[in-house]
């Protein structure tokens, strides 16, 4: 007898596996998708292990496979199970980010109406309408849609009653499948195309002047037409189809077809470009560690630090291409979906027709074909976000991580709360892939894992424009207090106003960033100082303009501004701070003949949206571009000789130990977006810490000086990298309650601590989180830092309510 060690898709979310017996008769192997009975429900569950002896005493058999057959790779099985252990994840939920979309199904209760007409029965009121409702759906019905209808207390009763009187039964049947493969009717002809003229005539003489065109309207089209196309050039095709086919002259077949993303898109074909002296020599490393890969000699890890527009993209294409000659592929993650057009569209001119897009915007019918045709191994790149390094690329040898500093490789909604980067790497070093590790800006842990040799540092210091080798774009820094105490009351200094002017009198582009949405940050009434709050969020509210509404940028609810103070009566209400549209707003006031656009998540909400204003700005349909963060990642505009940043010190001061890491990032990329066409370009920085070193440093380009001075501010800490940190945050509608589960959870670890010998382990908190409240629950939140934290934590159970982050990226 053969057992298998089975990840089952259970409530709870177990971290463990499950035994169960393999039927002789079956072929299991280790990665196969099986239904699995789990108490009395049948479960889907992946083999993650085949043994001669089970765990447990006694097993349960494996039910069937599931069809059609899903089989996730060994490789990728053990790094699901690191992705559970390193995590602290439930098993399942680790497996399943390989498994394709739209995989996931559940049982569901179904109640079947086996008693005799009811006239007959005595049955009170409620217990009739019950049974009708069963009755009037076909003798049977869902469970939940008799919760939905009676209430879940109500129904309980009800179906308890009436099975103990046997009218009815409850059986569990699989829910339908999410998506299937797509099929489509085709006419074909039945001869030869040489036979056609004659057969056109002859039907034409007889008058059947609509079969005569069905055929004409085929042989046009090589002898083969989707059915819905022949729909569109001739009107009432059906019955002349019909008889066609009666006749023997067309066949109908039902073909499958692939739903392509791409298709609708034309890209023009782009050849290599001719390395600088500085890319040769990055190249040159590169395609060294390819060259001796052999046997247990893996390429490793490499962190191409390159300033902005330094050609860092076209090492990508190089290193792909010597790869693909290899016999090998490759993946590129991209940190937000709205740059994989922009990707796509570098790859896609250079290897056509071989590119793979998969990200969540895809329809699920697109995502289940392209999981598909990559494990088939069609493609030799996929492009995607943070999910495709989870595709079944078959013969790996090559991962791109581009922007590796974003957080967006972060999962942070649910679990696993992987980083695609570790995932990333992980994957590597279990296929023996090389990673490139791409950035203007290294994560500081990125940098120090390179300082310490374990990841290869290549360099590329010229920025590479199509005027060739040119400087980076100058960068002056803006005292606001010095503005405020010269009178300036504007939201720009009179430095960036004046290249404001100048440069829309040259014709050139501006991009001017703000990291706010919205008009006014802060309401306020003047009178007593009441500020409006989300009723449901520990957040301010901020008011919009465009939609005259005050939003909670974090729950989305929405409210009427204020007119009145509701606590003092006043009407003497003030807006302060600032948005993206408030500079909108400045700007067309200050600026009345510039074109100008927002670019903010409120705008560009989806990828048409984004591809419309990035196309549009692109070809100088407008000459100032306002935007939040999305304006700074990877966006290449070569028009764009200014930019203007409208204050620096938003998020400098959060209660984050990045945030300075952060704040420098995001000065370096977005003034980065200028000079990078044929003229040279400048930024303008506005802020009111003049002095602090990530705005010193972000000036003067230099991320050397940057790292050595927030390394020192983490080594007094004890900050990650230098050690490993967790965060515990639990959730509960009353506030007491949290203090009271942390309070015991903080003990809890504490204890566990001691037994283990863990001095080392540093417990901070509980404490609130920065927003303490949010969508209706309080939020508590405890911080562990140390060395060997999941010792502590692996094997303990953490009741519903909690959350656990391994590698938090902002612990806010």
């Amino acid at each position: 007898m053969k057992y298998a060690e089975v990840a089952v898709n259970a409530p709870g979310g177990h971290r463990n596996s499950f035994s169960y017996s393999i039927p002789s008769f079956w072929d299991v192997r280790v990665g196969d998708a099986v239904w699995v009975p789990f108490g009395s429900k049948i479960l889907q569950g992946i083999v993650i292990e085949l043994s001669s002896i089970p765990q447990v005493p006694v097993t349960k058999q494996v039910i069937d496979l599931i069809s059609p057959r899903t089989s996730i790779s060994p490789e990728r099985i053990k790094l699901a199970l690191w992705i559970a252990e390193y995590y602290l994840a439930p098993l399942f939920n680790a497996v399943a980010l390989f498994l394709p979309p739209g995989f996931e199904r559940s049982s569901a209760s179904h109640i079947q109406w086996t008693g005799s007409d009811t006239d007959s029965l005595k049955l009170d009121k409620d217990l009739k309408a019950f049974v009708q409702a069963i009755q009037d759906s076909g003798g049977e019905l869902p469970q939940k849609a008799l919760e939905a209808k009676f209430g879940i207390k109500r129904s309980a009763s009800m179906l308890r009653e009436l099975l103990n009187k046997k009218l009815v039964t409850k059986t569990a049947l699989l829910e339908r499948e999410r998506v299937k493969p797509k099929f489509i009717d085709y006419l074909k002809l039945n001869f030869e195309l040489e036979q056609t003229g004659d057969i056109v005539t002859r039907l034409k003489e007889k008058g059947a002047h609509k079969q005569a065109a069905i055929i004409d309207l085929l042989v046009r089209n090589g002898g083969c037409l989707p059915l819905p196309r022949i729909g569109d050039h001739i009107v009432d095709a059906g019955n002349t189809v019909k008889v066609l086919v009666r006749k023997g002259m067309v066949e109908r077949r039902s073909m499958e077809v692939k739903r392509d993303p791409l298709a609708k898109y034309d890209f023009a074909l782009e050849f290599p470009f001719t390395f600088t002296p500085d890319q040769q020599e990055g190249w040159d490393i590169i395609k060294a560690a390819m060259e001796k890969r052999s046997g247990n000699n893996k390429p490793g890890v490499f962190v191409l630090y390159g300033v902005t527009g330094s050609g860092k993209t076209e090492i990508y294409l190089r290193a792909l291409s010597e790869m693909i000659k290899r016999g090998k592929k490759g993946i590129c993650l991209v940190p937000e979906i709205s740059l994989t057009s922009q990707t796509i569209e570098r790859f896609y001119a250079r290897f056509p027709g071989r590119v793979a897009v998969m990200h969540s915007k895809l329809t699920l019918g697109e995502q289940y074909d392209e999981w598909a045709r990559i494990h088939e191994g069609d493609f030799d790149v996929v492009i995607g976000a943070r999910s495709a390094i989870f595709t079944p690329q078959p013969d790996l040898g090559l991962i791109i991580i581009d922007e590796e500093h974003e957080w967006a490789y972060k999962q942070t909604e649910k679990s696993p709360r992987y980083h695609a980067r570790n995932v990333a790497i992980k994957l590597a070093d279990l296929t023996g892939a090389m990673v490139i590790l791409g950035s203007a800006t290294p994560d500081v842990e990125t940098y120090y894992r390179s300082q310490k040799s374990e990841f290869k540092l290549i360099e590329l210091k010229e920025r590479v424009t199509p005027a060739g080798i040119s400087p980076l774009p100058e960068v002056n820094i803006i005292n606001l207090r010095e503005e405020y105490k010269a009178g300036t009351r504007g939201l720009f200094s009179r430095t960036l106003k004046e290249q404001i002017d100048i440069t829309l009198h040259k014709q050139q582009q501006i991009i001017l960033y703000v990291n706010r949405r919205g008009s006014a940050t802060l309401v306020k009434c003047g009178n007593c100082g009441y500020i409006p709050g989300c009723k449901r969020c520990d957040v301010v509210l901020t008011y919009h303009s465009a939609m005259d509404r005050l939003i909670c940028h974090h729950c989305r609810k929405t409210y009427a501004p204020i007119k009145m103070c509701p606590q003092c009566l006043s009407k003497e209400i003030r807006y302060f701070g600032v948005g993206t549209e408030t500079v909108e707003e400045e700007c067309r006031r200050l600026f009345p003949k510039a074109n100008i656009i927002r670019f903010d998540s409120e705008v560009a909400s989806g990828m048409k949206e984004y591809a419309s204003i990035v196309s549009s700005f692109r070809r100088h349909q407008a000459d100032i571009l306002i935007g939040t963060q999305i304006v700074a990642k990877g966006l290449d505009f070569p028009g764009v000789t200014l930019v203007g940043v409208i204050n620096a010190d938003i998020g400098l001061n959060l209660p984050d130990f990045r945030s300075s890491e952060r704040t420098f990032q995001l000065l370096c990329q977005v003034s980065g977006r200028a000079g990078r066409g044929i003229l040279p370009g400048r930024s303008i920085i506005q802020t009111f810490n003049p002095e602090h070193y990530a705005i010193k440093y972000a000036a003067g380009h230099d991320y050397t000086g940057f790292y050595e001075n927030e390394m020192k501010y983490r080594r007094n800490f004890g900050y990650p990298p230098l050690t490993a940190m967790v965060r515990l945050v639990f959730t509960h509608t009353n506030m007491d309650k949290c203090r009271t589960e942390t309070g015991k959870m903080v003990n809890i670890i504490g204890a566990r601590r001691e037994r283990q010998g863990a001095g080392e382990l540093k417990i901070i908190g509980p404490s609130p989180t920065f927003h303490m409240r949010l969508r209706g629950k309080y939020q508590m939140q405890i911080i562990l830092l140390g060395h060997d934290i999941s010792t502590v934590l692996k094997d303990m159970a953490f009741p519903a309510g909690w959350v656990l982050d391994v590698d938090p990226v902002g612990v806010v």
